[in-house]
């Protein structure tokens, strides 16, 4: 037999548990093993005298355990004995208690006329300075002016400095009299996803051999021309990379057209006649106007980060267009209707759907 377990040993379980002896048959339908919990298979019966003297030595050890309970710790279901001198030594080691690097003797002492004679003078010396100082100092702070920010440049975002890189971001709000109407942004969006979803059946239905993957390049020249418009038939063959290619080439054109209209409406000729919208070619813009709407009934869901980013881009140039035409062309006449009424109904289009189709806010 193994003996008996003391009380302060970790594992309580061999008080249960007994060795099984060898050749031993084992219960039908359990596996093979060298130990076996009481209970199950033969057990090994004690004697009188040996269960009084085992009970003796657990009462002993019981006691002992109670008298060593301030110096152990518990940690799990271990037992670790406190030393002191050990703690001190590991503090030492790693900096947390600071040893006196030089003994001083004597009290501290007041600086002299003179140099102090040694180490330990000095070490006094600072010791009656250290004693002097109060534990609040009070400090005048002189105010001093800010240096003047820079003027110009990429970054200052003032004038002359191109707007500064957070202008890039940001966008007017849009008038009031350029807004859309709600009923009608409901309307237009009802509709818009109903050609999203008979665009979507278009190229499901288009046979796998004619899918094409037009390049950047092979789009600008298409939307730049401005003769060629988007039909049905090109965009139902277009994979989801061509289709995102598009989406990138029609958001720039229209950024870029929106330059040039604002670069010719800052200009002094365009300031002396108020009533006239230089470099704002309306034939240009409505085609350009449809390859973006074209791209956004084909563009794929849920928008991947790069989409989301062109969809932010189309949001703020249609939000600058429609301020800067409305600050510009006022009443002014084209075509047998206004220029501001010609712009909202196209640019106001697209911003509904970037904001109510495509949630882009």
């Amino acid at each position: 037999h193994p003996p008996p377990p003391r009380a302060t040993e970790p594992c309580l379980l061999w008080s249960l548990i007994v060795l099984e002896p060898e050749g031993a048959a084992m219960p039908k339908g359990r596996g093979r093993g060298g130990f076996s919990f009481a209970g199950r298979g033969p057990q090994h019966r004690r004697s009188p005298q040996v269960a009084a003297e085992d009970e003796d030595a657990e009462d002993s050890d019981c006691g002992e355990e109670r008298d060593f309970e301030d110096e152990y710790t518990a940690v799990g279901e271990e037992y670790e004995e406190v030393d002191d001198d050990a703690e001190l030594k590991a503090d030492r080691e790693q900096q947390i208690l600071q040893e006196a690097c030089l003994p001083v003797s004597g009290a501290p002492l007041p600086p002299s006329e003179g140099p102090p004679k040694d180490a330990d003078e000095y070490l006094r010396q600072v010791q009656w300075e250290r004693l002097q100082c109060p534990e609040v100092v009070d400090v005048e702070v002189k105010e001093r002016k800010s240096r003047k920010q820079q003027t110009s440049g990429p970054l200052s975002g003032r004038e002359g400095g191109c707007g500064g890189l957070l202008a890039l971001f940001s966008a007017p709000e849009v008038p009031a009299a350029m807004r859309h109407n709600e009923a009608f942004a409901a309307d237009a969006s009802a509709a818009f996803r109903a050609l999203r979803a008979q665009c979507e059946r278009a190229r499901e239905a288009a046979p796998s051999s004619s899918i094409k993957q037009l390049t950047y390049e092979e789009w600008r020249r298409q939307v730049d021309r401005g003769e060629d418009r988007p039909s049905m038939e090109v965009l139902a063959v277009q994979d989801f990379v061509s289709i995102n290619h598009l989406v990138v080439v029609s958001v720039d054109k229209l950024e870029a057209d929106y330059e040039s209209f604002k670069a010719a409406a800052d200009s002094a000729a365009a300031k002396a006649d108020a009533n006239s919208l230089p470099g704002l070619a309306q034939e240009g813009l409505n085609s350009v106007v449809e390859w973006v709407f074209a791209a956004l009934a084909y563009v794929e869901e849920p928008l991947v980060d790069d989409i989301q980013y062109q969809m932010q881009r189309l949001r703020r140039v249609c939000q600058r267009l429609l301020a800067l035409v409305h600050e510009r062309a006022g009443s002014a006449e084209a075509g047998g209707g206004s220029v501001s009424d010609f712009v909202r109904a196209r640019v106001g289009l697209l911003l509904v759907l970037t904001g109510e189709v495509f949630g882009q806010q």
